[in-house]
């Protein structure tokens, strides 16, 4: 008896500090998702290829192992520290820091130990394991998450958290992955920027308000590209870390 309750309580003890060695993060288990868009139900073609969803094709099941990631997005607060000398628009501590290339917030995660997640860790950790095109579900709405022209801090609530609770992945800002753009495993879809020389962002961002396609730019599985050196004011960046 002695015996088993030491076995258990060392697993509880070891559990718990797994749990609080990285409060500022959300632990996401492995396991099957769904990659990708089912282009003949879930997103309509417009415009271009290159907007039509094709290079999230074919929808697919992916394993991943267990991860971390950051509840929220980085902040001035958290950025600022890392390279103080930096210039923005705006420095207000809580909202994430924006306008960064992907050097600087690649630079920043590994400075702290950690890296910035690959598209298909963003994905999971934005959509789950239940084939959801929004964080909240698969019904797009405008009051759910922040597309107000404006970018807001950090912990402002609303319902654009995940499933896992990893909040602002569908509005406020779009965020840097790791992840060089690629064509998907399977795919037969060619494009001239597949290569080692773009990197993959993810999520909306405000910006998208008023845009004639918003719905279909801020769903989960939709892939935004941009060159590494690139200083967008929408977007920003949150990291991981594998277990």
């Amino acid at each position: 008896m002695i015996k088993h309750f030491s076995i258990l309580f060392l697993v509880f003890v070891l559990l718990g500090c797994n749990e609080n060695e990285h409060p500022e993060m959300v632990q996401i288990p492995a396991g099957e998702f769904n990659l990708g868009f089912d282009s003949t139900s879930e997103i309509k073609p417009f415009m271009s290829e290159k907007t039509a969803g094709l290079n999230a094709q074919p929808k697919q099941i992916l394993f991943l192992e267990t991860f971390y990631i950051d509840r929220y997005e980085t902040t001035y607060e958290d950025f600022l520290k890392f390279k103080p000398k930096a210039k923005y628009p705006t420095h207000i501590p809580n909202e994430p820091v924006r306008g960064v290339s992907w050097f600087e917030a690649d630079s920043y995660c590994l400075s702290i130990g950690k890296r910035l997640p690959t598209e298909f860790e963003w994905e999971k950790a934005a959509r789950g394991s239940d084939n959801r095109l929004f964080v909240w579900g698969n019904e797009f709405n405008k009051g759910n998450a922040n597309f107000s022209k404006k970018v807001i801090g950090i912990y402002t609530k609303n319902k654009d958290q995940s499933i896992f609770g990893v909040w602002g992945m569908n509005g406020n800002v779009s965020e840097w992955t790791s992840s060089w753009y690629l064509p998907y495993p399977h795919s037969s879809h060619k494009d001239e920027n597949y290569g080692k020389k773009l990197k993959v962002t993810r999520g909306g961002s405000y910006s998208k308000r008023d845009h004639g396609f918003m719905k279909e730019f801020v769903m989960i599985p939709f892939r935004n590209i941009s060159p590494l050196n690139a200083r967008f004011w929408d977007t920003g960046f949150r990291c991981a870390l594998s277990e």
